[in-house]
């Protein structure tokens, strides 16, 4: 299985970078990791790191490739629940931090994806954007109801408001997990959080995808997002 991976991430006008992100490969399998804590709580950089790490640590102790991606993915982010959790029981005094999260499997030329919250995954096929996750969070679920447009959600009030995250409540939060998507040569999957996508529209980022090298694609993409939300720029990664 041949590929390429670039990764980048900024602060944005932000005074802590609370996105983490992960890169792993173990028996052909590789395993992309986004999490984004949520700003509006205490310690999301605990949250975020603390997810990334256990999903890391956990990956490198799995039989791979997995039998049932499904389910290792949902035993992900059921163990980095947990372990947000405690990282926030460790703290004097306790915080509950929280993140949203989107990871990626790909094995045997197929990838599976899980999310929780806005933190999103975009699948680019023929240079066009053919998939994206749909965000856990009020405004997708107004506009999935019809009543609310494009327009509306990139304005709405509650357009950064959440329904799910993990962290927080004891019960894990219940993924979105994706069925077996079989790979085409050219095809780029990009992780990202929402200080990246929400000023974007995927036109844009699959235009600036097809036309630099993938290095400097990623971070063109990044510093775009940026530029257009200046002076409020979120971390971007």
């Amino acid at each position: 299985m041949k590929y390429q991976l670039a990764k980048t991430s900024r602060l944005g006008n932000r005074v802590v970078n609370e996105d983490r992100i992960g890169v792993v490969e173990h028996n052909n399998t590789v395993l992309l990791i986004l999490a984004d804590g949520m700003g509006g709580y205490r310690g999301g950089q605990i949250a975020s790191k603390a997810m990334v790490n256990r999903m890391l640590r956990q990956f490198k102790r799995s039989k791979l490739p997995t039998a049932d991606p499904v389910a290792f993915l949902k035993d992900l982010i059921v163990d980095a629940h947990i372990a947000v959790l405690r990282a926030g029981s460790e703290q004097y005094p306790p915080i509950e931090p929280r993140t949203t999260c989107v990871v990626c499997l790909i094995q045997e030329g197929n990838a599976w994806w899980a999310h929780v919250g806005d933190s999103r995954l975009y699948l680019f096929r023929g240079g066009k954007p053919f998939v994206r996750t749909v965000d856990h969070s009020k405004i997708e679920e107004l506009h999935r109801k019809g009543k609310l447009s494009k327009e509306e959600m990139d304005k709405h009030p509650q357009r950064h408001l959440v329904t799910r995250c993990v962290g927080y409540q004891k019960h894990p939060p219940i993924p979105t997990i994706s069925d077996k998507i079989p790979l085409e040569k050219y095809d780029m999957l990009l992780l990202c959080s929402d200080g990246l996508w929400g000023p974007l529209t995927k036109e844009n980022i699959a235009d600036t995808l097809t036309q630099n090298p993938l290095a400097e694609a990623v971070e063109r993409i990044a510093y775009q997002a940026e530029f257009r939300s200046y002076p409020e720029a979120d971390n971007i990664s």
